[in-house]
């Protein structure tokens, strides 16, 4: 499962943030993660979780990404929006 919530706690073209967004990225990965373990038990199979962010210094900012990683396989950076107004 790929996870490409864009702009967590950041405004957005029409997305809607909040800075508790910080922390409902962090736990919704580890609620999403625990999901997926316990399915995977159940299957006998491993099921990844891996999500796409920003690649810029603004997403680290409004993310716990020193807690969020632990739930994650893989991070697949974004380095698109680096220059011009998206």
């Amino acid at each position: 499962v790929d996870i490409d919530w864009e702009f967590p706690g950041q405004k957005g073209l029409n997305n809607t943030n909040r800075p508790e967004d910080r922390v409902n990225c962090t736990a919704f990965l580890a609620e999403a993660r625990a999901a997926l373990d316990k399915a995977g038990k159940a299957a006998g199979k491993r099921y990844l979780l891996t999500m796409a962010t920003g690649a810029n210094e603004s997403w680290i900012e409004h993310t716990e990404m020193d807690k969020l990683h632990a739930s994650l396989d893989f991070v697949n950076l974004m380095s698109y929006d680096f220059y011009g107004a998206w």
